[in-house]
């Protein structure tokens, strides 16, 4: 189900509360680390910075195809389209798999496949509550 590029497993790491990943960033930019005050307390990775890796993973495996009327269907996101699967899904996949991040994770291409083939198979909605984010990607 997922691009034939997609490593065997996905590495994450924040540095200086940056969240950095081992795939590339298609839909939205990469975060930008602002200090204004060097004696502030750095503030761990908010939602945003993890929904937009959620939004990022998710398409790379069920990547949007132009004309498609299902997962597949492309979504205007902030740079690019998305596909409406990760559409609906990138903040439940944030809150599985990357909420509470430790410095550092990698997880299995094997376990996002069956992660989202679960979905595939309970999803009964159509976009829920993650609209209101994706229009902010839009803006």
């Amino acid at each position: 189900m997922h691009s034939t590029l997609m490593p065997s497993e996905i590495r994450i790491w924040v540095v200086r509360n940056e969240i950095r990943a081992s795939i590339p960033r298609t839909v939205v930019r990469g975060p930008i680390a602002i200090n204004h005050r060097r004696d502030s307390p750095e503030l761990p990775p908010g939602n945003r910075e993890l929904y937009d890796l959620a939004l990022n993973v998710l398409n790379g495996f069920v990547e949007p195809v132009r004309g498609a009327e299902d997962e597949r269907e492309p979504v205007k996101c902030f740079r690019g389209h998305c596909s409406a699967f990760a559409a609906r899904h990138h903040c439940d996949f944030s809150c599985d798999f990357l909420q509470e991040l430790p410095e550092s994770r990698v997880i299995a291409t094997a376990e996002i496949q069956r992660w989202i083939e679960h979905r595939g198979q309970t999803d009964t909605e159509g976009v829920s509550e993650t609209e209101w984010y994706l229009e902010r990607l839009r803006a």
